[in-house]
């Protein structure tokens, strides 16, 4: 939970000072050429700065089912583990499933780890190794700067902010799908 509360700018910072080099000097020492500033540095931050956020919710989640479904469970000469296995994960699967969607969703919104651990080059590249931009730093540098509404600048951020609306809305869609599934197959409750 003190993960979770840490400003973005210091995961960026962290991954700069820190992560960037690192991945470059493992990459020189195994011959692989890795920037400092990559989609892989980029990503790993980003990683440690969600899975605070995913394991919160889901622990959440996994206490409030109740404990009287355990108790029958146990009571049934269920063991600790097939009634976690059979009772608990499957009634906290929506709320897991929730958290780990809230949480990409805060993964794809994220701008200031990105700016500082993978560079500002568009680059349009599958290699995870080189330096990259995503959608939400680009929305910020085509809005910086004094532009009139209807600039070449000013309506592609808006179109990009409109992408990322969809993309967002979509990922709700099937997060929602997700937990109605769950919730039809196991007649539970959630939060």
């Amino acid at each position: 939970e003190v993960l979770a509360g840490i400003p973005t700018i210091v995961y960026g910072v962290f991954a700069l000072m820190v992560i960037g080099p690192f991945f470059k000097m493992v990459g020189e020492s195994v011959g692989i050429d890795i920037n400092a500033t990559s989609a892989l540095t980029a990503g790993f931050v980003m990683g440690i700065m969600i899975i605070p956020l995913i394991s919160s919710l889901s622990d959440d989640v996994i206490r409030a089912v109740p404990d009287s479904q355990r108790k029958a469970a146990f009571a049934l000469g269920m063991t600790h583990g097939e009634t976690i296995k059979n009772i608990v994960i499957p009634s906290a699967m929506p709320g897991i499933i929730s958290a780990s969607l809230l949480a990409l969703s805060r993964a794809l919104g994220e701008t200031m780890i990105v700016v500082m651990a993978a560079g500002l080059r568009p680059n349009l590249s599958w290699n995870p190794l080189e330096d990259m931009t995503t959608v939400t730093v680009t929305i910020v540098n085509s809005l910086v700067g004094d532009f009139e509404f209807n600039s070449p600048e000013t309506l592609s951020a808006f179109a990009l902010g409109l992408m990322l609306f969809i993309v967002t809305l979509i990922l709700n869609m099937i997060s929602l799908s997700m937990i109605r599934k769950f919730k039809e197959k196991y007649k539970v409750n959630t939060l």
